[in-house]
């Protein structure tokens, strides 16, 4: 038996809501998941009279039972009626109807819920049940409404079944006498002799990650884990979904939580106001969500993504491949040594299913043997009218990989994540139908084909929400005898379909929801920054090291689509760290040189505060280039905490100063950390004036000295002529 809680009102509009999501799911071309994100749910209703558009009862159900539906049972549906009108109601019942027609297909189904394909049926006798005499406009009344299955008179054919609800009532002063108010439809699948049918195997991916939100120093920059992991918390819900029948999915594990939620257990602290950080609260229940997992899946294998769920397309278009298949290669290791037991790695899972050549050329080359896509994606050719099982080869890479191909319209209803908009408020206040749907698309896929075996596959996002749906679906793939659970290894080791799907485009919608190529250049720019550092100081500790590319490996997180602040955010502390320990290498030399000549030394004082040994070289750059030379100083080893200075040997042209500016080198010649001016000046060209005065004080004086010998001579000259012989 599925009995669900009570939920809130808004029961009378939803079906139509939920069917137009639904037809759009399965109706979707390339662009993913599509989707119940435009949906607003209102209820769950669908009149029988055109003008009959606001109802003015509301019907919501809350149960329905059984989910397998057999000879000597009773169905049973339980809800809600609400007065939605302005006035009263006199004499409100509800009865039970069935459909003479049952559903002909699974494109079908949304139709039908949105009342657009009849299926108002027939009352079923001795249903009807008295509600309230009078019911004022706001109140609410609860009601259940049963009948053997023997009295419905089904075929002895497997089939699904429409069902309806319908509310009839008199409201006072409208001059009306007593009709429908109100009517909802829900589904049942009918299977009286299981054998005649070969069941769907049905593989559920049932992906366990969250947001990233940890630095290199393990600061959290919120406590959104500690939420999710206490009783009660997003994580933890989806544990208690599966925990009846844990080997009914197949768990697939982001090793960046687990890494997470380890860190958390001795104590960890979250980032608060400026500087401030606060002690986190959730150690114990990190511990407690762990060691349930750990229990849960002693039995069940266990698959893990690639290291905080990057963005793969994204970071292929921003030629960050090698960071692709960082997060790729290092996927299983780590569950296996936090957890304890094999998890098997390889797996690709790119945001909303969707992929471009070039990134899954990548993700073949970096060892993926196996890539999620969604069935909006990879579709069957429009010649095949039945649901092809969601496994197919896809060539990459000169190789091929498995593609495991999600059935859009089902994964969409289990369960809710952030990249579905508006779709946990369209759906949260429709489980009966949510649930009785999936099921019932179930059915319709086996019915296709009753007798070939076929593998759907339900893949929600990777963050994503349980509710009671979610739990009743798993419990309920162990009992029906429409659908059967199948093992994720056992789908990748079987052989791939024969039906080739048609690959959508990735558009410009899935390239504007990628992280933005300028946050992916700060990354790549971290990088950059990290390898110096690691160049500069060989001896970096592993564990630093690490902390580093790993915390730039969380900022590429597809996460951060929805949360971008966050994002920014860890990596602008990430580098911060890296800068920090770069800038612990120094350039003490800061001060204005002159050389004696046009050439000299030029002393060089550099110091190294980090806790290793760093190796560096010196290199100096004049501007402009011309007027300044010097030799690149080849790198030298400096102690930790050790000064040294370097003498340069350099050539100045002109007079006048030269701006100079000093940078340190990593030992393979790369600039390190951040360069320093000074500036330099020749003394020679000063000595060379002094010298070319004098010589100018020399030739005048040689000058003034003929002239007045040759004054003299003229004067003696002019006596001579004057005293001659009278």
């Amino acid at each position: 038996m599925i009995v669900r809680g009570r939920r809130s009102r808004g029961g009378s509009l939803a079906a139509v809501a939920l069917a137009g999501a639904l037809l759009g799911t399965i109706c979707a071309g390339a662009a993913g998941h599509p989707a119940f994100a435009s949906t607003t749910t209102q209820g769950h209703v669908a009149a029988v009279s055109a003008d009959a558009a606001v109802p003015a009862v509301q019907i919501t159900l809350v149960s329905q039972t059984p989910v397998v539906a057999t000879e000597g049972s009773t169905i049973t549906l339980s809800g809600e009626v609400a007065n939605t009108s302005t006035a009263a109601i006199k004499d409100l019942s509800v009865a039970l109807r069935l459909s003479p027609t049952p559903v002909r297909s699974r494109a079908e189904i949304p139709l039908i819920l949105a009342g657009t394909a009849g299926r108002t049926g027939v009352n079923v006798a001795g249903t009807e049940t008295l509600l309230a005499a009078e019911l004022a406009p706001g109140q609410r009344v609860s009601f259940t409404v049963s009948t053997p299955i023997a009295d419905l008179h089904l075929p002895a054919n497997s089939e699904v079944v429409v069902l309806g609800v319908e509310a009839v009532g008199d409201i006072t002063g409208d001059g009306l006498s007593a009709r429908q108010l109100g009517f909802t439809r829900t589904l049942l699948p009918w299977f009286p002799n299981p054998a005649e049918v070969a069941p769907t195997s049905v593989v559920w991916l049932y992906p366990l990650s969250s947001a990233p939100a940890r630095t290199s120093e393990n600061l959290f920059l919120d406590d959104h884990l500690a939420d999710e992991v206490r009783r009660g918390g997003r994580l933890s819900g989806l544990l208690d979904a599966a925990s009846e029948h844990p080997s009914s999915v197949s768990w697939v594990v982001d090793p960046a939580l687990l890494e997470s939620l380890t860190d958390m257990i001795d104590g960890y602290r979250v980032q608060g106001v400026g500087k401030h950080t606060t002690p986190g609260t959730g150690g114990a229940d990190a511990a407690a969500w762990l060691a349930r997992l750990t229990a849960l899946t002693a039995q069940a294998p266990m698959f893990a993504t690639a290291y905080g769920g990057p963005d793969v397309v994204a970071l292929h278009r921003a030629n960050l491949d090698l960071d692709i298949a960082r997060a790729t290669t290092t996927a299983a290791g780590l569950p296996r040594q936090i957890l304890g037991r094999d998890v098997t790695g390889n797996f690709a899972w790119p945001p909303s299913g969707v992929i471009d050549d070039g990134t899954l050329n990548v993700l073949q080359a970096s060892g993926t043997t196996a890539v999620v896509l969604s069935g909006s994606f990879l579709r069957p050719p429009p010649s095949i009218n039945y649901t092809p099982s969601g496994s197919v080869a896809i060539a990459a890479g000169g190789s091929v990989i498995r593609g495991v191909v999600s059935d859009p319209a089902i994964s969409a209803l289990v369960g809710h994540h952030a990249e579905s908009g508006n779709t946990a408020a369209a759906l949260n206040d429709d489980p009966v139908v949510r649930e009785q749907t999936a099921l019932a698309l179930l059915a319709m896929t086996t019915l296709e084909l009753p007798s070939t075996t076929r593998t759907l596959v339900v893949a929600p996002a990777l963050i994503w929400t349980s509710d009671e749906v979610t739990g009743a679906l798993v419990n309920a793939l162990s009992s029906t005898p429409w659908a059967v659970p199948m093992p994720l290894g056992q789908l990748l080791t079987a052989p791939p379909s024969e039906i080739t799907r048609v690959r959508g485009d990735y558009s410009a919608r899935n390239i504007a929801a990628e992280l933005p190529p300028y946050f992916l250049n700060s990354v790549a720019q971290g990088r950059t920054q990290l390898a110096a550092l690691r160049a500069v100081a060989p001896d970096i500790p592993d564990h630093l090291s690490v902390d580093f590319e790993s915390a730039l490996t969380r900022a590429e997180s597809a996460a951060w689509r929805a949360s971008p602040a966050t994002g920014r955010e860890l990596l602008m502390r990430t580098r911060a760290g890296i800068a920090d320990e770069i800038a612990q290498v120094t350039i003490m030399s800061r001060a204005p040189v002159t050389l004696p000549g046009d050439q000299g030394v030029i002393p060089i004082t550099i110091a190294n505060d980090l806790d290793r040994p760093a190796r560096v070289g010196v290199r100096l750059t004049g501007t402009p280039s011309v007027r300044f030379n010097a030799a690149d100083i080849p790198a030298v080893t400096l102690a930790p905490g050790q000064k040294t200075t370097l003498e340069v040997l350099a050539h100045v042209v002109g007079t006048g100063p030269v701006s100079v500016q000093i940078s340190l080198l990593s030992p393979d010649g790369q600039p390190f950390g951040v360069p320093v001016d000074m500036q330099v000046k020749s003394a020679a060209y000063a000595h060379a004036a002094g010298w070319v005065v004098l010589a100018l004080f020399a030739v005048l004086a040689i000058l003034l000295v003929r002239n007045w010998i040759s004054r003299r001579s003229n004067r003696a000259n002019s006596a001579t002529e004057q005293g001659g012989p009278a």
